[in-house]
């Protein structure tokens, strides 16, 4: 059901959300954040890089989406310092973030964390593990919620890159000693994993990128199966996380 906080203001709060390449885009986040009543306001980082707003003044909340680039392409790269600003600005003035993915890399760099090299690369369906603190969490709770009975969940991945855990953050997921969800502050969240790709995206990601997934393991016929069967539990997983994370901006925007 639709979970919108009603605004004090006449206008609707707005989120930017940064989208860095064509087949990669809100998906499923998108549903829970219009029936909140948000504004979403889109710069396709990757076909207009000089498309960034001035300043952070008419929004309330950033998503950051994944990349092909990756965080140690920001010298090469024009639009990724612009953005990496904007992050820190959002975390400066307590704006909600969400990063996926690159997303969530450039999260943990805006706030001063090192990048590495994922231990192993990440395609397809994988476990991750929320910490006690994700169950606390008011965005990540509903990942939580959701674990099985060991403990975990399956996600959705397609990474090669991952970071240290910035200072000072709380860590909300992990698979292996791969960081997968954490918290800067009390405002801004990182997700390794791409929860906002629905069922269609997914088979168009693996149909496309057959040989990768064989070459770490992730057999394409294997994980057509498992989004079959998985899609409807992780749209409804990302459909809570983005009513939580929706919450969250319409606090900002009241406050």
């Amino acid at each position: 059901m639709p979970d919108p906080t009603p605004s004090s203001s006449p206008f609707p709060p707005a989120v930017l959300v940064v989208q860095h390449d064509v087949d990669d885009n809100l998906g499923e986040l998108a549903p829970p954040l219009a029936e909140a009543g948000i504004r979403i306001v889109m710069w396709d980082a990757g076909r207009v890089p000089d498309g960034a707003p001035a300043t952070l003044d008419a929004f309330s909340g950033i998503v950051s989406l994944g990349a092909y680039a990756g965080v140690r392409d920001e010298a090469t790269t024009p639009w990724m310092p612009v953005e990496k600003a904007l992050m820190q600005q959002a975390i400066e003035k307590g704006m909600p973030v969400l990063g996926l993915c690159f997303g969530a890399q450039l999260l943990a760099a805006a706030a001063g964390a090192a990048f590495r090299p994922s231990p192993v690369p990440e395609l397809g369906w994988t476990r991750v593990t929320p910490t006690p603190e994700a169950a606390l969490d008011p965005v990540v709770a509903p990942l939580a919620s959701e674990s099985d009975a060991d403990g975990a969940l399956d996600v959705f991945h397609y990474h090669f890159d991952s970071f240290e855990l910035p200072e000072g953050a709380t860590l909300l997921g992990e698979t292996d000693g791969i960081i997968e969800a954490f918290r800067v502050g009390e405002c801004a969240w990182g997700l390794q994993f791409h929860l906002e790709v629905g069922l269609a995206t997914q088979l168009a990601w693996i149909a496309g990128d057959r040989p990768g997934f064989e070459r770490v393991g992730a057999d394409p016929a294997r994980q057509e199966a498992l989004s079959h069967d998985k899609w409807l539990a992780y749209r409804d997983r990302a459909h809570a996380v983005g009513a939580a994370f929706a919450r969250q901006v319409h606090r900002f925007a009241e406050a």
